[in-house]
């Protein structure tokens, strides 16, 4: 049993979105094996973690305020500031010293320092020599933010989204260089990840889902027509996903009694396009999300960027859901088109496919049932925290090594989505494109 000192940009819990329920279930897995003390910033709308968590036992709990950050004079200051020092903005944010010291602290009593997300990763430099480190990549978070410049179309919006990303790649690649082991949600991105900082040590350790928590409704309770999104608007490729289907795919809809659709998150946007007038809810944060989701029809995934595994998609197939998806927005996940989803790139295919679903309801039940196989087979969290343990124990085991970073290369390797696509495949054999 080792002492992991686990840190985190936000409290992980309740776990109300994705970075939150990645480390939470992660956490959760580290305290079953080992001595974890959490270290974690809070955010100001956030209230203070209870004394006791559901399932977990932890060593101990330190919270930091996170310092608001005040538009425009604060962002310019840190700009400035990150000019002179060659710091990006993301590592002077989410790196206040009072984290610093409280973390200076902490890592003396460590045998392996967990940090759960890139914007953390500028501890790296005060953990003591002979410390494994992990570093969990959630996104390859540079490729996401050279994305976000290519679909801006605003020149002064492109132009602050450049100087609010100066420097990323680059601070990304030395925390992959300098981390002992970095996470990677698919197998996509751990060849980013490779491709970005050659000879980094990358495990590929999925997102996952609660089985147990998300299971299929009664049956007979879908409404005719009705779709729905799951997905925050302050993340931009959930915002774009929507402004290309609201403006693209939903004209192309065959007029079906009730069509309709609801987008479930935060920060709803209160404009809509004049093609999704009267058709589309934003509805913004719900208390009966999987009761709503229960009721849709089909559960659409429109995003036309983003890495990592998406979240929403494992809780769709855990509540047998016909999910129709790009194939971005399904990446690192072993969906098959035809056979557990229906895959869709342009907005004609993506309409085509809604149009099949909504009137067939057998072709629904058959996806939604195969979809829910194959998270049973390979995605949930009791699984996927063995992996994690799995990459502890290699690094706790090449601890007193003179160089413990061993380059790995993957192409002798099955990748795990390709063994759910593979599973799919032997199981049901190879079925039409949707």
């Amino acid at each position: 049993m080792a002492r992991i000192l686990f840190v985190t940009s936000r409290l992980p819990f309740p776990p109300t979105e994705g970075h939150q329920l990645r480390a939470w279930h992660l956490l959760r897995a580290a305290a079953r094996d080992h001595q974890v003390t959490l270290l974690s910033l809070r955010r100001p709308d956030e209230p203070p973690l209870p004394e006791t968590l559901p399932g977990i036992k932890l060593d101990g709990v330190h919270q930091i305020d996170l310092p608001t950050l005040r538009w425009p004079h604060q962002f310019v200051g840190l700009e400035l500031h990150g000019l002179l020092t060659g710091q990006t903005l993301l590592d002077l944010r989410y790196r206040p010293s009072a984290l610093q010291q409280r973390f200076d602290q902490l890592v003396q009593q460590a045998d392996l320092v967990h940090l759960d997300i890139l914007a953390v990763a500028g501890l790296l430099k005060q953990v003591p020599e002979g410390v494994p480190t992990v570093l969990n990549e959630h996104n390859v978070e540079s490729l996401l933010a050279h994305k976000r410049v290519e679909i801006e179309k605003r020149p002064l919006h492109r132009w602050l989204l450049r100087l609010k990303n100066r420097g990323l790649e680059s601070f990304e690649r030395s925390a992959c260089t300098r981390a002992d082991g970095v996470l990677a949600c698919s197998q996509e991105d751990a060849e980013r990840l490779l491709a970005l900082a050659p000879g980094c040590r990358v495990s590929v350790v999925p997102n996952g889902v609660d089985l147990e928590a998300f299971r299929p409704g009664r049956p007979g309770i879908e409404k005719g027509g009705s779709m729905v999104f799951v997905g925050h608007m302050d993340w931009f490729p959930n915002r774009d996903g929507m402004d290309f289907f609201i403006a693209e795919v939903l004209p192309l809809l065959k007029a079906h009694y009730n069509l309709n659709l609801e987008v479930i998150g935060r920060n709803p946007n209160p404009s809509v396009p004049k093609a999704g007038s009267g058709r589309v809810k934003f509805s913004g944060f719900v208390d009966d999300l999987q009761a709503r989701v229960q009721r849709a029809a089909v559960f659409i995934v429109p995003l036309r960027a983003g890495s990592g595994t998406r979240l929403k998609i494992l809780e769709a197939m855990a509540m047998g859901k016909a999910i129709v998806s790009t194939r971005i927005g399904a990446e690192g996940i072993g969906l098959v088109d035809g056979d557990s989803a229906c895959l869709a790139d342009t907005a004609e295919e993506f309409a085509g496919a809604i149009n099949r679903l909504l009137n067939d309801p057998e072709l629904r039940d058959r996806l939604g049932r195969r979809a829910r196989h194959l998270a049973e087979q390979h995605y949930g969290w009791t699984v996927i925290g063995e992996r994690l343990l799995a990459t502890y124990q290699s690094l706790l085991q090449t601890k007193a090594e003179p160089a413990h970073r061993i380059e790995r290369t993957n192409r002798h390797e099955t990748r795990p989505n390709d063994q759910a696509h593979e599973h799919s495949k032997q199981t049901h054999g190879n079925q039409d494109p949707c």
